[in-house]
């Protein structure tokens, strides 16, 4: 399994306002591509049920991914702040 870092690189772009995270965080997944799902679907994208709408966290123009290979104490499916607080908004309510 691998550790990938997302960091927004387009702050201000308008996907950002309904990502309840918005700062960098670590996923643990097997590709980047499912690391940014998995971020996307942690982190409760409020838009998903809109056409077009698309997490911040799925779009390489506004989110970087990049592997880190340096670090191992993550477990598959796990996504983490920066303090190392997880995240997941899976089972929380979305008002």
């Amino acid at each position: 399994m691998n550790i990938y870092r997302l960091d927004p690189i387009e702050p201000g772009h308008s996907c950002w306002q309904y990502s309840k995270e918005k700062n960098r965080i670590w996923a643990c997944a097997p590709t980047p591509k499912d690391a940014r799902d998995l971020v996307a679907t942690k982190t409760r994208f409020s838009m998903l049920g809109v056409i077009g709408a698309r997490s911040p966290w799925q779009d390489e123009a506004v989110t970087s991914c990049v592997l880190q290979p340096s670090m191992t104490h993550m477990s598959a499916g796990d996504v983490v702040r920066e303090d190392g607080s997880p995240v997941d908004y899976t089972g929380v309510d979305a008002s």
